[in-house]
């Protein structure tokens, strides 16, 4: 029996917690434009079509919610960015667009790449695990750039309380029954633990002293709203905590999986290390040199179309609502899934295989609007992927110009862990040696 054709009273939910990938896949065997199955009592409607997905996140995106599950999240990130919604979150958008734009985004090159040269500058020869450095490289990045402070001290706490932060919202998006937070279970206040502790290091942040006005957090601080009125300090935290985890866990993620997939293809490494050489005039790229690696960047796209960080999201209608011919009922959810949208045999061909020369000016070759969704969609797309994208092609360079990779020969297997967002199991250990200077 098809895992979608279950009897049991919890529907399809214990085959989607078993192996989530796995399931979601089953139904893009199906070929159909729309799945329809349930989580216990809640029907889902899965969307495998990209002019259906748009009709949700662009014509019709008036008539959707975030999809609920996702609001265990909001003891973590408020009503932050990601979770808000309607007027408020425009109005929270409006202020914060003008610091994401690519015009903007440039000025912070600089920092990156010294970021990178800091950070890197005591590694030595032989493996490392080099999940962890990359997830301080990219918490740094965004204090730095957004926040004008360094939160260098506190990268491994930081790291292990998101860990368990993500771990069990997780396993509460994928329960039906849970216990109220109120209670003081063991799960509950280990999230809540983290909670406090994650708190701790946003609340530093933001009692800084901001030295100009240049940085997302003194824009925030002084912005008004149509009467006039500032963010008060529980907003302001929401706001801070969404940049600064949203904005360095999905482009860590994402960078591992690239290094991961280049050292499965060393032909595509080769490539990519003879543009930067070719292109980069010292050991970090220049706003211009990041614009030459044409190369690297399809690497990226295409590592993001088979490792999506965002891997699946959802909507939840506020209303009767009809999207193609299919009817769906208020308080439905609509799912849609970057994983399965980007390996979807129906429009890419050998959607296994990691073939970087699909991409060309930043576009799918021959993939429709809405089948290629790394960053979302629609006025809700992620307001970070201009940054995002400049990250990790500084960081990228920057590693490959001073370092040698290789596969480390007593790593874990590499396997997915679908989180809030597509991580990978156990981390990546990676064998490095130091070249030379790469000044030329």
């Amino acid at each position: 029996m098809h895992k979608w054709k279950s009897r049991s009273p919890l529907g399809q939910l214990p085959a989607f917690k078993k192996d989530p990938l796995a399931f979601l896949m089953e139904m893009e065997e199906t070929q159909k434009p729309v799945a329809r199955f349930r989580f216990a009592h809640r029907p889902v409607f899965m969307l495998m079509h990209p002019a259906l997905i748009q009709e949700v996140l662009v014509r019709k995106a008036d008539s959707f919610y975030k999809s609920k599950p996702f609001q265990e999240l909001e003891p973590l990130l408020g009503k932050g960015l990601l979770l808000s919604e309607g007027p408020f979150h425009k109005q929270q958008r409006r202020k914060i667009q003008p610091f994401f734009t690519p015009k903007h985004i440039q000025r912070y090159c600089d920092t990156m790449g010294r970021v990178v040269t800091d950070h890197t500058s005591l590694w030595k020869d032989g493996d490392r695990l080099i999940s962890e450095d990359i997830r301080g490289l990219t918490l740094q990045i965004i204090t730095e750039t957004m926040f004008g402070t360094e939160v260098r001290a506190d990268h491994d706490q930081v790291g292990q309380q998101l860990d368990t932060a993500m771990e069990i919202a997780t396993e509460r998006i994928r329960s039906v029954f849970k216990s109220p937070r109120s209670w003081k279970t063991v799960r509950n206040k280990l999230f809540d633990d983290a909670v406090d502790k994650l708190d701790e290091v946003v609340y530093s942040i933001i009692q800084q002293p901001q030295v100009s006005g240049e940085h997302l957090l003194s824009v925030m601080k002084d912005a008004e709203d149509a009467n006039g009125k500032k963010m008060d300090a529980r907003q302001l935290r929401d706001e801070v905590m969404t940049v600064f985890l949203a904005g360095h866990e999905t482009t860590a993620s994402a960078l591992l999986w690239t290094l991961h997939l280049l050292m499965e293809h060393p032909d595509c490494y080769q490539k990519v290390e003879s543009e930067i050489e070719q292109n980069l005039s010292s050991d970090t790229p220049s706003e211009e040199e990041t614009g030459n690696l044409l190369y690297t960047k399809k690497v990226i796209l295409e590592s993001m179309r088979l490792y999506p960080p965002a891997w699946m999201f959802g909507r939840r209608a506020k209303e009767d609502v009809n999207i193609g011919s299919t009817f769906i009922k208020k308080g439905a959810t609509v799912m849609i899934s970057p994983y399965v949208m980007h390996r979807h045999r129906r429009y890419i061909d050998y959607p296994e295989e990691f073939l970087p020369e699909r991409f060309e000016d930043g576009r799918l070759l021959g993939g429709p609007d809405y089948l290629y969704l790394p960053f979302g969609g629609g006025p809700r797309v992620c307001i970070g992927q201009h940054f995002a994208m400049l990250e990790m092609l500084v960081i990228l360079s920057s590693l490959i110009q001073s370092f040698n990779f290789a596969p480390s020969t007593d790593a874990f297997p590499v396997k997915t862990e679908p989180l809030v967002t597509l991580r990978m199991k156990h981390g990546l250990k990676l064998h490095l040696s130091k070249k030379g200077t790469g000044i030329r």
